[in-house]
């Protein structure tokens, strides 16, 4: 996809060497010829250090740039959440089981603490267990809340330090051009707009690795080799975020079948060396992979296609051209203005200034048949992005989308369609690189000329883009019934604790409460996907199996008024907590949550208020 030493047509070289010898408009830097004939860099040892320096540089910018994206919550840390912080609790409790299952022996793909009694199968979620198990020292010292915020900033710094890696050392010889790259790869909407919620998909660090490797596939010799670290790769993403591998998978395999059409003779040669290095990659993953998906496909709490409200998400047909929400433009747009209603799953968002200026580098290197193969990917992508029906300028219309062909289909099924669209980011990323390489190689125009126009063009297309800090709120403190262990003495062995308001992603208290504790807290309910009418292998549905108890929760939560209570209710109350297995009710303090706890009274008698919350002993009910 984007890497190669020879003409610009042959994708199938080697893919180690660098693209120096095929820019428009001058020579390239003296290389020599390694062992296996591929063009390297023959710089000296003295010419090497500015390289390691401009490295350095690099990576502290991408760094910095992360932190200054979560710079609201590391200001009064512990006291700020981002703005409507259902995943992000949803997150912060997938890190504490991971700290726990590590420290307890217990199976990291399933989690009885969450849906208890019944439990939730990780596979089928986000657990990140990939991330999560190497933070376990982080967790158990600081909590889950400073390994998310850990994660986020070495999700952003990462992903765009991989980019700059795969660039600079394979793609490109500048390093301004690869800088520039990165910082797309790691801060453009498509990753910077998860940075409050999600770090599955803020960790893309693997991406260009994977698309690297998969091309080192095309080479012949090194079939075992080049299949074993590509199968390492796949399994570490799987354990990170599988649609996005998924999604490489769609790439790849797209960019394949358009470099075939366009290059046939030289794509025969290397099908070879391809099949015979997928077949290693499959196989060696398939062995470490075998049982985590039967688990998730067929073990307890697995489901089988998404839920119908994932389909929802999807691309405006002018989102290529608009700005992010979080983006510098768009707040000072919006300067004082509330918040957006949706402030993640931006993918696309790359604002006028940056989309012409892509429009122009792909119109100028269309010679490039790389370029003509990454273009048409990245528009493939976009287009299916939209979803179905289109969506123009916020409204919904009844205009089928591409992805219409696509949306019955297995594990399409399962996809937020907005999520395409991070193909057409990547896709962005080297086509960028390998035309800034060009424009700096530009003769006839004096050197300080070229560097101060290119600066200023680049500047304005790229500052209005940036994100901003993430927007944030006050952060309410864990109670000390819950921080202290004092709810430890209520709740037995395979007995359970039921937080009202149910903890859903607009009601995120209960969730937070079982994060901080590693999520050893059993909660009866839960933010997660599980099978429609808890019954294995059905679609999914988020949250447990609703009970008729939950409507009242739902009518005091949702309308802030107390419902009606019989004597009839009150009985299924019983019948519920008997169903739930809780020992005991809990719900927050605060005057907003009066409602609550009237419906809680009125259903289970006198509440107590203890450390920082409210509490009813149900024990004898179940």
């Amino acid at each position: 996809m984007l890497t190669g030493t020879a003409d610009p047509g042959d994708a199938t070289a080697p893919a180690t060497g660098r693209i120096v010898a095929q820019r428009r408009g001058g020579d390239a830097p003296q290389t020599s010829e390694d062992s296996n004939g591929v063009a390297e860099n023959s710089d000296t040892a003295a010419g090497q250090r500015p390289g390691r320096r401009a490295d350095l540089l690099a990576l502290g910018s991408y760094l910095l740039g992360a932190l200054f994206v979560v710079s609201p919550l590391l200001a009064h840390y512990g006291q700020r959440m981002a703005i409507r912080p259902g995943d992000r609790a949803l997150s912060e409790l997938f890190l504490g089981w991971a700290a726990r299952a590590v420290t307890h022996g217990e199976n990291p793909l399933f989690i009885p603490q969450l849906n208890a009694p019944f439990g939730v199968n990780g596979m089928s979620n986000t657990t990140v267990l990939a991330l999560g198990i190497p933070m376990t020292p982080i967790t158990l010292l600081f909590g889950s809340q400073v390994s998310f915020d850990v994660l986020i900033v070495l999700g952003l710094a990462g992903s765009a330090a991989a980019w700059y890696w795969l660039l600079s050392r394979h793609v490109v010889s500048s390093r301004t051009a690869a800088w520039v790259g990165g910082l797309i790869g790691g801060f453009a909407p498509a990753v910077a707009s998860h940075a409050s919620y999600h770090p599955n998909l803020v960790a893309q660090f693997l991406v260009p690795l994977l698309i690297w490797r998969s091309l080192k596939l095309l080479e012949p010799g090194r079939s075992v080799r080049n299949g074993l670290l590509l199968a390492a790769l796949v399994v570490l993403q799987v354990f990170i975020n599988e649609e996005t591998l998924f999604l490489v998978a769609l790439v790849m395999g797209l960019f394949l079948l358009l470099l075939a059409v366009q290059r046939r003779d030289r794509v025969r040669a290397a099908l070879r060396p391809l099949a015979a290095g997928l077949g290693v990659a499959a196989g060696a993953s398939i062995v470490v992979l075998a049982y985590p998906l039967y688990f998730q496909f067929l073990g307890p709490g697995s489901y089988q296609g998404g839920e119908q409200y994932m389909t929802t998400f999807r691309m405006d047909v002018l989102g290529l051209t608009s700005y992010g929400s979080n983006s510098v433009a768009e707040r000072l747009r919006t300067l004082g203005a509330p918040p957006p209603p949706l402030g993640a799953e931006e993918h696309g968002y790359f604002g006028w200034g940056l989309f012409l200026l892509i429009v122009a580098l792909v119109v100028w290197q269309w010679h490039d048949v790389r370029i003509r193969c990454m273009a048409l990917t990245g528009a493939c992508f976009a287009a299916l992005a939209w979803g179905t029906p289109l969506q123009f300028q916020g409204e919904v219309t009844g205009i089928p989308g591409p992805y219409a062909l696509l949306q019955h289909l297995p594990l399409f099924d399962t996809v937020l369609p907005t999520r395409l669209g991070e193909a057409t980011n990547w896709a962005v990323v080297p086509i960028v690189a390998l035309g800034l390489q060009r424009l700096i190689d530009l003769r006839g125009v004096p050197a300080r000329t070229r560097r101060m126009l290119l600066i200023g063009v680049f500047a304005a297309v790229l500052v209005p883009a940036a994100p901003m800090p993430i927007k944030v709120a006050l952060r309410p403190p864990v109670p000390s019934f819950i921080s202290s262990g004092a709810w430890r003495s209520y709740v037995g062995p395979g007995q359970t604790v039921v937080v009202v308001p149910l903890p859903q992603w607009d009601f995120e208290t209960g969730m937070f409460w079982a994060a901080s504790t590693n999520a050893e807290l059993p909660l009866s309910h839960g933010y997660f996907l599980g099978p429609a009418d808890g019954v294995r292998g059905r679609h999914a549905f988020v949250g447990p199996v609703p009970r008729p108890t939950d409507k009242l929760f739902s009518v005091a939560m949702y309308k802030s008024t107390v419902p009606s209570v019989t004597d009839a209710d009150r009985e299924q109350a019983r019948t519920d907590v008997q169903y739930w297995h809780a020992a005991l009710v809990l719900a927050p303090d605060g005057a907003q949550w009066a409602p609550t706890r009237e419906t809680l009274t009125a259903l289970f008698g006198p509440g107590r208020q203890t450390g920082g919350l409210w509490m009813w002993d149900v024990r004898k009910l179940s």
